[in-house]
């Protein structure tokens, strides 16, 4: 899980630097032919992260419940978002990767539910849920690298 652990965090750096080097013009932008913004895609992958570990885990959320309701799959941005929500979501990227690092040592994600994905992947345990995290995060990284060609 190390690997894995790894590789979330890099993405994670990424997804910052795209928050901390583009204008808020930029992260609320949706070009044309595109749903959503550089913004939603970053925080769509946290809110992702939190519902497949810790929801179905039976555990709390380390995300506003308002973010779920913006960012959950099938949504798309409604307005444009604040400064100061990209800054919470910016900080949130690193608080909630330590609190998971932390709560995966301590084996808090042994009850988790079987969840089976719109991919039809079946999603058993904290480390294909991961795995699928990573895929995931993959998808909509690419997603932030094409928006950001474009704003």
């Amino acid at each position: 899980m190390k690997t894995q652990l790894a590789i979330q965090l890099h993405n994670r750096k990424i997804f910052h630097h795209y928050l901390k080097h583009f204008s808020l013009e930029q992260l609320n932008a949706i070009p044309e032919g595109f749903n959503n913004n550089i913004l939603w895609n970053i925080a769509h992958t946290m809110v992702t992260h939190q519902l497949l570990m810790y929801k179905r885990s039976g555990l709390e959320m380390h995300v506003p419940e308002a973010w779920v309701t913006s960012f959950s799959k099938g949504s798309k941005p409604e307005r444009n978002f604040t400064a100061e929500e990209v800054q919470a979501i910016d900080a949130a990227l690193f608080s909630t990767y330590e609190q998971f690092e932390a709560d995966l040592a301590q084996g808090r994600f042994a009850a988790m539910k079987p969840y089976t994905t719109s991919t039809q992947m079946v999603l058993d345990s904290v480390e294909t849920t991961q795995n699928f995290v990573l895929f995931h995060d993959g998808i909509h990284l690419g997603s932030v690298l094409a928006l950001a060609k474009l704003v």
